[in-house]
């Protein structure tokens, strides 16, 4: 008997769970009307050009997108001379570091402004990175 109550307050506790967080869905709305997600905020994952430098932490540089940083991965899918043309807007440069399935020697130096970039066929096909180094 006593097992029965043990397991009816668990179900009393898991739906009152699961009302709370349907609840604060609704609240701080997740979705919109259509169901969809809403996002908020910019992409983190995004790797933005240009960086600026913001400081040493434990004696390692640490940079931060600037006023007019742009997610590279617009570049994705342009010709070369195209994306070439965009990062310049943005006083970025390419470096392009695999063309055609062969590696290409690239700058070492940290340069936050520098975008790496594989090319196939003459298109921008992958982002390796912003700034270089090793």
């Amino acid at each position: 008997m006593s097992g029965q109550r043990v397991h009816r307050r668990l179900l009393g506790v898991a739906a009152a769970t699961v009302a709370i967080a349907v609840g604060a869905m609704a609240l701080t709305g997740c979705n919109d009307e259509s169901g969809e997600a809403k996002t908020r905020g910019r992409d983190l994952t995004a790797l933005q050009c240009p960086m600026v430098e913001t400081g040493q932490n434990g004696g390692v540089s640490q940079y931060r997108p600037a006023e007019n940083a742009f997610d590279t991965a617009e570049l994705l899918g342009l010709e070369l001379a195209e994306a070439r043309e965009k990062a310049a807007r943005h006083n970025c440069g390419i470096i392009v570091s695999r063309e055609d399935d062969k590696s290409r020697p690239v700058p070492i130096e940290i340069d936050p402004t520098r975008i790496y970039v594989y090319v196939a066929d003459g298109v921008v096909s992958y982002i390796e990175g912003v700034g270089g180094g090793l």
